[in-house]
């Protein structure tokens, strides 16, 4: 590593199941640039964001904090400026703080501590209300419908074209300009670039050539609806699969495409490690990959995210140091989104973030997991059922065990070690009754689902307000569009 502080490029995609890729162990994928970059570095196998949404997760994982503790527990939440994040931090630490691509910042503040930004997010509008959904109908064409919690994102999958591969084709192309110019340049001051892209998220819409890798051998996973969870089977229902079942078909297409966006992502972060390599600039640099949640791909019957099960509260991460350290190994503890900001704060000798939960990692990228306590937890709001209960949720992962809390519903506990793929709810064996005890005391220890209600009652009055003065004239936008004519979606037939 060079005597000055070291640069950071970090990476992050949306809605990236922990586990498709090569160097995760799944055969199928076609992963070779998030491959070569988990050789060279360390993999966190274990990482989980604390709110599987996207707007909750980014927003706790800027602030190193729970998301209840900010009150961005939905998508149209609005972090407030005066909260630190990470970007704050490096800003202050004498750090050129860059933002290129995707974060889901709502409002106004498309900041939030970073210095500048070179592309905007994906949809024509800062504001993300309920009537225009940021404007991404102009981005998404004809497939506006397909990325929200309906059956018609998995019917209408498939090879094509989409404006998500173009925006993340754009991000790559300004990424790879500044890190040129940079190597070009050089300087003395040190940067922390964020790079954001909207790949593996659905639509389920994958380059041809993708698509075609997967589509012949792929495997549809089978499922009990009766075996779900009550909270989650309002999920199924919610989405319409109840009343639009989905053929074999659909899923098999459906989880083509989605293998095929990993690839096709893949190819995005090769482009970004190569340039960080052109322009000389590896060797000073630390670098981490990570998504905001997972995607489930049918798994348990279940699409995007929204669940406590691991491929949607799980994140794929890998953290390579400038001097290679430890490369190709993996850390199997338990981590968080919430965690990377105090990190990278840590690694570069930076302050730490006054107001932050998540803990530094650092030590554990050394191999020392003594004192680490290997503990992570998760929110979520789900579909409420006729009482009003089962809406307010949260997990905690301890080790292998995680508890899951619904509000006035039953609980789960699952063993990881044992049963990977969380087919087997042990809250009710006796044996497993102190442990039970002691996770749902974890669970509610600062925590309150009857707080929660109050806060969002309160929150959703001011989001309705917000929606009303948002759609009622043109609020000024922040930044430009990241294009000049609407990107081309096409579905094509298999």
């Amino acid at each position: 590593m060079a005597e000055s502080k070291p640069n950071v490029l970090l990476i992050m995609s949306d809605q990236h199941h922990p586990y498709i890729s090569g160097y995760a162990g799944d055969a199928r994928a076609h992963t070779p640039h998030m491959d070569r970059l988990a050789a060279e570095g360390v993999n966190f196998a274990n990482t989980h964001c604390s709110f599987p949404l996207c707007g909750p997760s980014r927003m706790s994982f800027m602030t190193g904090r729970h998301p209840y503790e900010i009150e961005c527990l939905t998508n149209l939440c609005q972090l407030r400026s005066d909260l630190s994040t990470f970007a704050h931090g490096f800003t202050a630490a004498g750090y050129e703080t860059v933002l290129s691509g995707r974060m889901h910042f709502s409002g106004i503040d498309q900041r939030h501590g970073f210095q500048k930004r070179i592309v905007s997010d994906v949809g024509g509008s800062a504001y993300l209300t309920r009537k225009d959904l940021w404007k991404l109908d102009v981005v998404l064409g004809d497939l506006i419908d397909t990325p929200g919690l309906s059956y018609k994102g998995v019917v209408k999958s498939g090879p094509g074209t989409t404006g998500y591969h173009a925006y993340d084709e754009a991000v790559t192309r300004h990424t790879v300009d500044w890190l040129d110019a940079r190597g070009r340049d050089g300087g003395t001051q040190p940067f922390m670039l964020t790079v954001g892209y909207a790949a593996p998220h659905c639509p389920f819409v994958a380059p041809r050539a993708d698509f075609e890798r997967y589509y012949k051998d792929m495997d549809v996973p089978s499922f009990d609806y009766e075996a779900l969870h009550p909270a989650i089977q309002r999920f199924y229902r919610q989405a319409g699969f109840i009343d639009h079942p989905v053929s074999d078909d659909d899923i098999r297409r459906a989880r083509a495409a989605y293998y095929g966006l990993c690839t096709f992502l893949d190819r995005q972060v090769g482009a970004v490690l190569d340039a960080l390599d052109h322009a000389g600039l590896a060797d000073d640099t630390i670098v981490i990959y990570t998504s905001d949640h997972g995607e489930q791909i049918g798994e348990h019957g279940q699409w995007w995210k929204c669940t406590f099960y691991q491929s949607s509260v799980g994140v794929p991460m890998i953290v390579r140091m400038p001097d290679r350290r430890r490369a190709g190994s993996t850390v199997k503890q338990n981590v968080s989104l919430m965690d990377i900001g105090p990190t990278l704060l840590d690694l570069v000798g930076a302050r730490p973030l006054p107001a932050a939960t998540g803990r530094s990692f650092a030590k554990l990228i050394d191999g020392d997991a003594s004192d680490w306590p290997d503990e992570v937890f998760a929110e979520n709001i789900g579909p409420a059922n006729e009482s009003g209960g089962g809406a307010w949720q949260r997990m905690v992962r301890r080790g292998p065990w995680k508890y899951c809390y619904y509000h006035d519903e039953p609980a789960q506990l699952f063993n990881l070690d044992t049963d990977p793929h969380e087919n087997h709810d042990r809250i009710d064996e006796p044996q497993c009754a102190d442990i039970a005890a002691q996770l749902r005391q974890r669970v509610l220890t600062g925590w309150s689902p009857r707080h929660i209600d109050t806060v969002m009652r309160t929150r959703h009055a001011e989001l309705k307000l917000f929606d009303t003065w948002a759609s009622s004239f043109e609020p000024y936008e922040p930044d430009p569009r990241w294009f000049d004519t609407p990107p081309v979606n096409r579905l094509e037939t298999p």
